[in-house]
């Protein structure tokens, strides 16, 4: 993409541009996309209200549109930001000026939220550069205020932090809070359930009570409260590893692999009670769709797949 020049007296229209540039693939300018944030407090501020107009302006676009909001990505490269639709260029810079900079006069502007459907991806650059790639059926929010304090609510996501000693990246999910300081890591919150596992650097789970410092290649399990936590080693090649449509386990039950085809598919799976508990060992294959992915996966698991209504059953027994 051929560099736009920026305005140097207009706040909003910097931002605004910013957001087109840091949303192509090919972007590269990290630096000088560091060195523009840092260069005034307001800079980081109206690069987040500009991202938040852009956000709904597409979705606006694509409704009026009746194309899905968030497609699937289909053999996507991880950490990459979506390309936009050729006709929204221009037109989105020029729009989003003036949406922008109604968003960074507003006071008590709401969070940002990042949303998909099941079976939907989307990848998110945030203020700081950090990004985020949302799996199926996630929700997740990000401070007015502040591009580096998020709460998971629901869903999978994988976190690819900027560096910054001075201001931690924080990830609230449940009652538990998730600090790094610039690493890779991967979070599922389900039902009473977090998950995390970690790619790249360190993590401490909740630093202010248990403190529990996670390194690549090291994960937990802990209900929402926090009470109770398991840590387990990972494969840290493969966290993340549904960016590249795979999943892989050493020991996780077939009700959590379930789960996890589930989200990244958009279909729901049951599982029989009495094969629940069983540890799966193994890569799981996310290409071809739910007729070709689950036989496939009953197969590793020595079960039988079955269309069960809307979904799928995985049992012992046809």
């Amino acid at each position: 993409m051929t560099d736009t020049p920026i305005p140097s007296d207009d706040i909003a229209a910097q931002a605004v541009l910013w957001v087109v540039r840091v949303g192509d693939p090919d972007f590269a300018a990290w630096e000088a996309f560091d060195a523009w944030l840092s260069a005034d407090p307001r800079h980081a501020d109206a690069y987040h209200a500009a991202a938040d107009a852009e956000s709904r302006m597409v979705a606006s676009l694509a409704q009026d549109s009746r194309q899905p909001i968030l497609p699937p990505a289909v053999d996507r490269p991880p950490y990459r930001t979506r390309r936009h639709a050729p006709w929204l260029g221009a037109a989105l810079a020029a729009s989003l000026v003036l949406v922008a900079t109604y968003a960074v006069m507003r006071p008590g502007a709401a969070p940002l939220v990042y949303e998909t459907g099941p079976g939907a991806h989307r990848d998110a650059v945030l203020a700081d550069g950090s990004r985020i790639a949302l799996n199926g059926d996630t929700r997740l929010t990000v401070a007015a205020n502040d591009p580096r304090t998020i709460r998971l609510e629901r869903g999978e996501a994988l976190f690819t932090v900027r560096h910054d000693p001075a201001h931690p990246f924080t990830v609230a999910v449940g009652d538990a809070t998730i600090a790094d300081v610039g690493t890779v890591f991967d979070v599922v919150q389900e039902h009473a359930t977090t998950r995390v596992a970690v790619g790249q650097g360190v993590i401490l789970w909740n630093p202010t009570r248990e403190a529990v410092r996670l390194e690549a290649g090291h994960g937990l399990r802990a209900d929402t409260a926090g009470s109770t936590i398991q840590l387990a080693a990972v494969d840290a090649a493969s966290v993340g590893g549904w960016t590249q449509n795979h999943l892989s386990y050493e020991g996780a039950p077939v009700a959590t692999v379930a789960a996890d085809v589930s989200r990244s598919l958009g279909v729901a799976i049951a599982v029989s009670p009495d094969v629940a508990a069983r540890p799966v060992h193994g890569v799981v294959g996310l290409q071809g769709g739910a007729d070709v992915v689950l036989p496939r996966l009953a197969a590793l698991l020595g079960l039988q797949a079955r269309q069960d209504g809307h979904g799928w059953r995985l049992s012992s027994s046809p």
